[in-house]
């Protein structure tokens, strides 16, 4: 199974794979799974292109259980 990366693209409003949206030009905000879980761990929300701050916050608060 192919699996490739994922970025929000400014332009269009939403995240996707990189190579099925992005025609030059499009700027993207990528996406680090590794980053984003260390936010979660720290309990800093990520930013909201990324994750809706009501569904980090659960991953925050469950994180902080173990």
């Amino acid at each position: 199974m192919k699996v490739g990366f994922a970025a929000y693209f400014e332009e269009i409003g939403r995240v996707g794979l990189v190579e099925e949206n992005a025609p030059k030009g499009y700027k993207q905000v990528s996406i680090s799974g590794s980053d984003l879980r260390e936010k979660l761990r720290k309990g800093e929300l990520p930013d909201e292109r990324v994750m809706r701050p009501e569904t980090a916050r659960v991953l925050i608060e469950r994180m902080k259980q173990g």
